[in-house]
């Protein structure tokens, strides 16, 4: 029996054209499918490059005006601390991979973006770090240690593998304090003006004392980003953008080496089920 499907008009009326409010573009007098000026948010695009920074440019595309100096110093220090997220890390391995494989250089940046965009050590932990951080802005951090350790005892009573993560960007690496990360936190907070975000986790990890559990990365990202003035969505984003310099050089890197230059798994590491 063929089931019989509802069909009916949604009557959506679509624009006529693309609009924006980031990007204007004036035609030139000659032919209307070049520019005379551009202008990001108002600002004229020539002045932009000749007075501004790439950092500030990208904060004013995504949040519509230029950062404040205390702004502009916390966001030049989060892109900085994401430009590599490490040559162990799968997206750059992927892009290695992709390198030697000697995939056409176009696809390479997408497919290993691709890779970035996971649950844990991805795009998307720092996008669920940034909402588990709004949710719990009205919790005190001490409540919110006490709610860490205890989720972190109940998984690791479940298993006896993997990473503890009881929270997006909070938990184990490798099993243990993600000391490089920390060390990127303390950095920020001597050189940057934390904002309440910044200083809401910081203070909760200072709170636990009795599970191995620290920063990840995703974490101090996502707390950054918040206070930064971005959404959960954007954060994500700018997360990519951020990480996609050292992804690119690891391929560029490999781009000219034989096959064999990456590892791959020897026979017996291979099982068929």
């Amino acid at each position: 029996m063929v089931k019989k499907v509802d069909e009916h008009s949604r009557n959506d009326a679509f624009c006529e054209k693309t609009s924006t409010s980031i990007w204007q573009e004036t035609p030139s007098t000659t032919n209307p499918y070049t520019v005379s000026e551009a202008r990001c948010h108002g600002y004229e695009h020539l002045a932009l490059i000749n007075n501004r920074s790439y950092t500030e440019v990208l904060f004013l595309m995504f949040q519509g005006e230029l950062p404040t100096p205390e702004q502009h110093q916390l966001f030049e220090h989060l892109l900085t601390s994401l430009i590599h997220p490490g040559p162990r890390h799968n997206a750059c391995r992927a892009a290695m991979n992709a390198a030697v494989s000697k995939t056409h250089v176009s696809h390479i940046l997408p497919l290993s973006l691709n890779v970035l965009s996971g649950e844990q050590g991805g795009s998307h932990e720092v996008f669920q770090a940034m909402k588990y951080l709004q949710n719990n802005q009205q919790v005190t951090p001490r409540m919110g240690a006490q709610a860490l350790t205890q989720a972190a005892k109940i998984l690791v009573a479940q298993t006896d593998e993997g990473d503890i993560i009881p929270a997006p960007g909070f938990g184990t690496f490798y099993g243990s304090i993600d000391s490089y990360t920390q060390k990127i936190a303390d950095n920020v907070f001597n050189h940057c003006s934390p904002g309440p975000h910044l200083r809401w986790a910081h203070a909760m990890l200072d709170g636990i004392d009795e599970v191995t559990l620290s920063w990840r990365i995703a974490g101090l990202a996502g707390a950054c980003l918040l206070d930064l003035g971005f959404t959960p969505y954007t954060g994500e984003l700018i997360f990519q953008i951020a990480c996609a310099p050292g992804i690119a050089a690891q391929a560029a890197e490999k781009s000219n080496s034989p096959i064999t230059e990456m590892p791959f798994l020897a026979e017996e590491n291979y099982v068929i089920k």
